[in-house]
């Protein structure tokens, strides 16, 4: 067998662990949120970092609850975080406040119907 014929095995193994590589990267879970607007606007929902970054994490719409995924970076070396929500052609800008939040961890948060209240509570698995 030639020397380049022996290669391509060795080539297509090597090809095929690189590919792989990508899967095995565990890394922790974001944390989720599931965001519940029970307002008649749409929320723009934002977690803000105890450094102050803020990143947007979602848009639910009026009525909606959806689940909303929070990258470790939004929660700031303490991992607490503070969810703020826009309401769209409105003032208004309600906040959690701050609170522990850890990769992995799925929480609760309520826009109340006059959107001037979030709350927060853990959120049960489905």
């Amino acid at each position: 067998m030639s020397s380049s014929r022996r290669l391509i095995p060795l080539a297509l193994v090597l090809g095929l662990a690189a590919a792989c590589g990508p899967l095995r990267k565990g890394g922790p879970a974001p944390a989720r949120v599931i965001f519940s607007n029970q307002s008649l606007d749409q929320a723009d929902v934002y977690a803000v970092s105890s450094g102050g970054a803020q990143t947007r994490i979602g848009t639910v719409m009026a009525g909606r609850t959806d689940t909303l995924r929070i990258p470790s970076s939004a929660m700031g070396a303490d991992f607490s975080t503070n969810i703020v929500a826009r309401i769209l052609a409105r003032s208004r800008t309600p906040s959690t406040g701050r609170f522990a939040l850890n990769p992995g961890d799925l929480v609760t948060v309520t826009l109340s119907s006059d959107e001037r209240i979030l709350s927060v509570l853990p959120a049960r698995e489905p």
